[in-house]
């Protein structure tokens, strides 16, 4: 693997040409992003004080005075009408699930009331729970806005985006898109909806670009190349899922320079061509020999083309996940130590350092049991777990010791898994019992394409009737020490097995790191955990862990300690009652930390709801009395 650095003295001036068109392209693509992201930010805030108002009688930065019309700001084209558009006026007790009125969904009405409880969804798919647990590949055949405000509304809160198909102006207006409906349903729920964008990097070797489905029917189609036929093979990547036998894109930008006149270029074991002229953005072939040309096939340039320095698309994509925003990328391969070391001297020269990296991993291509990815396991941030197709299909999943040792060292790790299971619900590849643990347990979320979230319902439904078994199982084989510190191993057992016993409808950690949520979801509890924090950068990567939701809530009024969870605590449950998560005595379980100068949750407590007093009772159940009345002479302060 070439240096970093060696090869920047070697190419300053097209690598710093190169960045600075990146740049420059980026920062205008990314002002759309921007502009939504702000739009987003003051819904969030305008929604948090709107809240507060109803249940305490002022808002959250300590003002009595409320404009109904504040909300009005954020009408949009894309937004459905605010929650605060009825001419009620609103209390604390609206947020039960039995009063009607704005802060039930207009649906419920056309019906009476008569399905008490239920909720009529505009999707034509059924309701499945096992919605949160998806990560839904986006691309633009996912459909319409109203496809994407679908997911959020079941749940979905992780997307990801494979930039090495399509241009970067049709992958921003995706982003776009996805964060317009975050506050689209977001003005539905009346609190903020925050997800997950994960990016996959384009590959540091060569590969082929997608065949047009439209021309050549169906994702699995092929072409024959003949021999003597022309072919043109360009790195403009508006071909990148439209290629055709006519015009090829191939991710080699910084490799055309190196392409001389009668080299040849083989695609895949059989197609061979012959390059008749060289061009800045595409070289004109022949077919020399022919075969059948599919989708994403490796592209092999003469042995003079370095395959170790860092590619143009790389470059490209790294700074495109960094202008709109998003904050974790996923390499194509693992590689090697000396391969990510090169990828981290790219990412800071190019002020990228702060994005997490995940790693792709073909987990049964693993072979050996000699431990040789567990460097990786300890490098990298998460992983993204894919399957190659069997030889014999339909076949048993075959798993090395490596592969197994890899999955179990990336759990107790407590790090992201995304799984892909499309070999599985395409039901080419069968699971051993023996290996459930590694496929239905394991994983934090579960790879679904956009266009085929029909076909995932037989996976969905396998691994909820699968994994309802295992839970308590492996909280049983868990032993009863704890590595951690501070106790917080011991602390996220308890929670979840409290969580277990008495089947509680949520978790609500209050926090600024996510190391608790992460602890927590590594349990696998069947109760959703509900994330409150402040912390910006967390919205970016938390809804990446195991059935976890980022309930954002910033304000820039100065709380006590005390002050901010007791008001953290109280959002969160009107967001459990808002969306009908929790009913009348249900249990909730609460994780904060009690002593001020700590980040970290060191208690929880277990909360029977109260719908109509659950506001009254927190000061009192988080803190001692004492503590309880001094903050509720300090609340009373702001209605004065």
């Amino acid at each position: 693997m070439g240096d970093v650095e060696e090869y920047l003295e070697s190419a300053a001036p097209t690598i710093e040409t190169a960045i600075d068109k990146i740049f420059t392209r980026l920062k205008v693509i990314a002002v759309d992003v921007e502009k939504v992201l702000r739009a987003k930010e003051l819904l969030t805030s305008l929604q948090r004080r709107e809240t507060f108002f109803h249940l305490l009688g002022h808002d959250d930065d300590g003002s009595i005075n409320y404009n109904m019309n504040e909300l009005k700001l954020m009408e949009s084209r894309f937004s459905y009408p605010s929650i605060s558009s009825g001419d009620e006026e609103l209390d604390g007790e609206e947020l039960s699930e039995d009063l009607c009125g704005v802060w039930q969904c207009q649906e419920e009405d056309r019906w009476h009331s008569y399905f008490s409880g239920f909720q009529v969804l505009s999707s034509r798919h059924g309701p499945d729970s096992n919605d949160n647990r998806k990560c839904i590949q986006l691309s633009k055949m996912l459909g319409c806005d109203q496809e994407l405000k679908t997911f959020l509304r079941n749940g979905v809160r992780c997307f990801a985006l494979d930039l090495f198909v399509g241009t970067q102006s049709s992958n921003q207006s995706l982003v776009v898109q996805l964060r317009e409906a975050e506050i689209s349903v977001s003005k539905e729920y009346g609190f903020p909806v925050v997800s997950t964008i994960l990016v996959k990097l384009s590959p540091r070797f060569q590969y082929s670009g997608y065949l047009n489905p439209q021309q050549y029917k169906g994702d699995n189609s092929c072409v024959e190349l003949k021999k003597g036929n022309k072919l043109t093979l360009t790195v403009d990547r508006k071909f990148s899922d439209c290629s055709s036998s006519l015009m090829l894109y191939v991710n080699a930008r910084f490799l055309l320079g190196d392409i001389e006149e009668y080299d040849f270029i083989l695609i895949g074991n059989e197609i061979q061509l012959v390059v008749h002229s060289v061009h800045p953005d595409h070289l004109n072939c022949c077919v020399a020999r022919g075969g059948m040309l599919e989708s994403y096939m490796p592209v092999l340039f003469p042995k003079r083309c370095s395959k170790f320095r860092v590619s143009y698309e790389e470059l490209e994509d790294l700074t495109f996940a960094r202008e709109v925003g998003v904050n974790v990328v996923v390499s194509n391969i693992v590689g090697t130590a000396k391969y990510l070391d090169n990828l981290e001297k790219c990412m800071a020269i190019m002020q990228c350092e702060n994005l997490r990296i995940y790693a792709r991993l073909v987990l049964n291509e693993v072979k050996g049991c000699d431990g040789e990815l567990n460097w990786a396991t300890k490098r990298y941030d998460g992983f993204l777990v894919e399957l190659a197709e069997p030889e014999i299909v339909p076949d048993v999943m075959q798993l090395c010791p490596d592969a197994e040792c890899f999955l179990q060292l990336v759990y107790a790790a407590k790090k992201p898994i995304i799984f892909d299971p499309e070999l599985i619900y395409e039901k080419k590849i069968r699971i051993d019992p023996a290996h459930y643990f590694y496929t239905f347990y394991y994983p934090d979320k579960y790879l679904v394409k956009g266009h085929k979230t029909e076909q995932s319902f037989y996976f969905s439904f396998l691994q909820n009737a699968i994994f309802e078994k295992i839970p308590p199982e492996a909280l049983s084989k868990v032993p009863y020490c704890d590595r951690s510190h501070t106790g917080a191993d011991g602390l996220a057992r308890a929670v979840v097995s409290a969580a277990m016993e008495v089947h509680a409808v949520a978790i609500v950690v209050i926090g600024v790191t996510t190391r608790m949520v992460q602890k927590i979801a590594h349990f696998r509890p069947e109760a959703p955990i509900i994330f409150v924090s402040h912390m910006r950068s967390a919205e970016d990567y938390v809804s990446l862990y195991y059935n976890v939701t980022m309930l954002s809530f910033r304000t820039k009024k100065f709380h006590t300690h005390r002050q901010n969870i007791f008001r953290k605590g109280v959002y969160a449950l009107a967001y459990l009652a808002k969306r009908k998560i929790a009913r009348q005595h249900d249990h909730v379980i609460l994780v904060y930390s009690n002593e001020e100068g700590t980040t970290f949750p060191e208690k929880y407590i277990l909360y029977k709801f109260d719908k109509s007093h659950f506001s009254e009772h927190m000061s009192t159940c988080m803190f001692s009395t004492k503590q309880a009345q001094q903050d509720s002479n300090e609340d009373a302060d702001f209605d004065n």
